[in-house]
């Protein structure tokens, strides 16, 4: 029962695998499954196992389970064991465990994947056996690490009744990795686990990270959250310029600037100078990438209510004494609702923070509803009164979740260190020592990692680097950005299913305009791919609809489909933006788009206009041999049926030299030919040089 409790509790995460071997369901090669089997026939194979009268055996399921996953197909492997009821036998048992975590793994749900695999182990009676097996399954010890990793980070804000499941699964997965693979990482993860429980405080800062915020430096930033829940973001930078280092100053400027305008800081210099690693990566990786859109959650109230900003407005017009009389004046009718009652108590509480009314605020701290609060007023009431982060979060455990690491992080750059297994906010490093600090000093800080792995991903991006950052940093503009670069893989390799397995986990709304042109463009190309052009036709509309620059290569794409459908007018349009702007791109690509320029203008019959582009082709880029020579016999064409037999020979004769291929050869030849015999016999002219006077008499 508590197996199943514990994989019911999991969530839905990332990632894909392959099948296994087992002795235990091979098949004789002698027989005609294993003839299929040889020759990688699964789908026969699969309809032999079904076919047999035995096929309810246990070997006979586990069989076709292990056939599906061959044919990439985890979604039917998993309904077949899933289906199964656990088996009496012991073996089969752990293969069936076992094949079910290699299909979640497939179907991209490492969570449940983990914690398949972990109940195999749990019934496989010989250690040294579980441990190969574990080790023998590709990738599995990254899986494990992030998936402890990541279930870690949302245990730290579950205040749920869930919890107590949760750390049951976490302490099994931490086992089995320190069982299988050892080292430090598993043993700080216990600690880090433990530590959690007991509800061991937060460590000091160390390396003089304290001496960076100040108590006066952080009731500033204080104050400045307070004016920002109000939408008072002036007075809020004017606050914030007191502080006492650049570097600190800065970095709540932009979080201001965020706040207000949803704009990404464009220069992050001044962190560099002090190799203020977590400051960079909290920026690049945008952790407040959930808010790109809309940051309501921070102010008090409803921006969009005319009735609730002018009576706003109004109060912060009064001296504060007349402002908190006013409110309770509020307060005292008889007719307001409850709902409205507790948002005139949260502004008079912004009000008290915002003056530096810290005993005021204090006492309304204390009484308030702390999960109702504006994230500007929780992020504001933590940092001044120490608060514990789980007394505010929102009891939504997707929510809590979204916003944790970041109050944790911006508690933590405002002088309050909330975790103990976290590096300080403020800590000074060189760029090259950050894999250290994020892999030996402290493996459980998300910013470190996502700084470590984020710096790796911009020297060499890789597969393997994507996948990881995907899954464990999928709610920052680091992870989006992965999730994309896997997508745009994916459908370069023509793995079409993966591709949308990986844009669909995206969620587009949330995108900003940038990261949104990127989604749109893998989007279209899919679409393209899959043969669903009035798809791609709406998703072109809504790409050029954005203030964002379209790919040069899409607009190409487009033009060309386009032209499929005989709408030479909007595709000349598309190539001529590329043209507009040839000096950004490459001389094989000015070519082409010359090339398919005249392909259009002929299309529509301007045979004059479509000469022009195939000999300026022809003569500004012979360097790109496949455009300008096929460039060359279309212009041909064109002078052959004209009757202007000497030129079209002498640019045919060009192509017959210089063509790479035997059938532009063969082809210009042919037309050489049977211009001749329009000529007649013996009418040919010289290829170069002579006059093209004619004589009638």
């Amino acid at each position: 029962m508590k197996r199943i409790l514990i994989i019911l509790a999991a969530g839905v995460l990332v990632l894909h695998g392959f099948a296994f071997d087992c002795a235990a369901q091979s098949v004789s090669a002698d027989s005609f499954e294993g003839w299929l089997e040889k020759y990688g026939a699964w789908d026969r194979l699969e309809q032999e196992y079904a076919s047999e009268s035995s096929s309810d055996a246990p070997d006979v399921i586990l069989k076709r389970a292990e056939v599906y996953l061959n044919l990439n197909s985890p979604g039917k492997a998993l309904e077949i064991i899933e289906m199964t009821p656990a088996f009496a036998d012991n073996a089969y048992e752990i293969e069936r465990l076992w094949l079910g975590g290699k299909a979640q793994r497939a179907m991209g749900d490492l969570n449940k994947a983990v914690l398949w695999f972990s109940q195999s182990a749990s019934l496989t009676p010989d250690a040294n056996t579980m441990i190969r097996r574990f080790k023998d399954e590709a990738g599995l010890e990254h899986v494990w690490m992030y998936v402890w990793l990541k279930r870690f980070w949302s245990f730290r804000a579950n205040t749920t009744l869930s919890r107590d499941v949760q750390y049951e699964a976490l302490k099994r997965i931490q086992s089995v990795g320190a069982t299988v693979w050892g080292g430090s990482y598993w043993t700080t993860a216990g600690t880090a686990l433990a530590s959690q429980v007991h509800g061991q405080s937060p460590s000091p800062a160390t390396g003089g990270v304290a001496s960076m915020v100040s108590q006066a430096d952080s009731d500033a930033i204080v104050k400045a959250l307070a004016l920002v829940s109000l939408e008072n973001f002036e007075e809020a930078k004017v606050s914030v310029e007191t502080l006492s280092r650049d570097e600190v100053r800065a970095f709540w400027r932009m979080v201001i600037d965020f706040l207000e305008t949803g704009s990404l800081p464009s220069d992050l210099t001044v962190f560099d100078g002090g190799n203020y690693l977590k400051a960079n990566a909290f920026w690049e990786g945008n952790l407040l990438a959930p808010y790109s859109v809309s940051r309501s959650q921070w102010l008090l109230g409803n921006p969009e209510s005319g009735p609730w900003t002018s009576f706003r407005n109004n109060i912060l017009s009064m001296p504060l004494d007349d402002a908190n009389r006013a409110i309770d004046n509020e307060l005292g009718s008889m007719l307001i609702s409850e709902q409205t009652g507790a948002l005139l108590g949260s502004f008079k509480f912004a009000l008290a923070l915002a003056n530096g009314d810290f005993i005021t605020s204090a006492n309304a701290w204390n009484k308030t509803d702390k999960r109702m609060l504006p994230l500007a007023l929780q992020l504001a009431g933590a940092m001044r009164f120490k608060d514990n982060l789980n007394n505010l979060l929102p009891e939504n455990q997707a929510e809590a979740i979204k916003v944790h690491p970041i109050l944790t992080a911006l508690c933590s750059a405002g002088g309050y260190e909330v975790n103990a297994d976290e590096a300080p906010f403020w800590i000074s490093a060189p760029a090259d020592k950050i894999t250290p600090l994020s892999q030996r000093d402290w493996p459980m800080d998300k910013l470190l990692l996502l700084a470590s792995w984020q710096q790796e991903f911009l020297k060499s991006p890789t597969e393997d680097l994507a996948k990881r950052s995907a899954y464990l940093f999928d709610d920052t503009a680091f992870g989006i950005e992965s999730t994309l670069y896997l997508a745009d893989q994916a459908v370069r390799l023509n793995q079409l299913q993966l591709g949308a397995f990986y844009l669909n986990s995206i969620k587009a709304d949330t995108l900003g305009p940038a990261q949104k042109m990127k989604w749109y463009d893998v989007k279209l190309r899919l679409e393209l791919e899959t043969g669903r052009e009035d798809a791609a036709l709406e998703t072109y509309r809504q790409m050029a609809a954005s203030s964002e620059a379209i790919p040069v290569m899409t607009r190409l794409r487009m033009a060309l489909l386009f032209q499929q459908k005989r709408d030479f007018v909007t595709a000349r349009d598309q190539l001529l933006a590329i043209w507009a702007s040839r000096d950004t791109i490459t001389t094989t690509l000015q070519a082409e788009t010359l090339f398919w320029l005249g392909e259009g203008e002929q299309g529509m019959q301007n045979t004059e206009k479509a000469l022009d582009y195939y000999l300026q082709l022809a003569w500004k880029y012979p360097q790109e041999n496949i455009w300008a020579l096929t460039a060359m016999y279309r212009a041909s064409l064109i002078y052959e049926k004209q009757g202007k037999y000497d030129t079209a020979k002498r640019l045919l004769n060009t192509v017959v030299s210089r063509a790479d291929r035997k059938e532009q050869r063969e082809a210009a030849k042919a037309r050489i030919d049977a211009i001749d015999k329009k000529m007649g016999k013996g009418g040919q002219t010289p290829t170069t040089g002579g006059s093209t006077l004619v004589y009638p008499f």
